[in-house]
């Protein structure tokens, strides 16, 4: 495994790390930013996992390009979202 492979599953691992902090607090405040915000950090958990595993499925290493580079658009576009929502108070 290349470092660089290990700094894509460390990040993933963190993001997943972040997804359950910001789940638990979407839990207990219901605000819709946190639940975009959970969700980005989901996807990006996502997106470090497909890129870890590339080097132990090398055959299908375009595919996982391409939804890769679909997260990371959705990512940025979650938290996009999350910065300009408006919340009632």
């Amino acid at each position: 495994m290349e470092i660089d492979n290990i700094i894509v599953l460390v990040s993933s691992i963190l993001a997943l790390v972040l997804f359950s902090i910001s789940l638990a607090a979407y839990m207990r405040e219901r605000r819709r930013k946190l639940l975009l915000v959970t969700t980005a950090f989901f996807a990006y958990f996502l997106m470090g996992f497909m890129g870890s595993t590339e080097s132990f499925f090398p055959s299908i290493g375009e595919t996982l390009e391409i939804w890769g580079s679909i997260l990371n658009f959705v990512v940025l576009l979650l938290f996009f979202f999350a910065m300009v929502t408006k919340e009632k108070v």
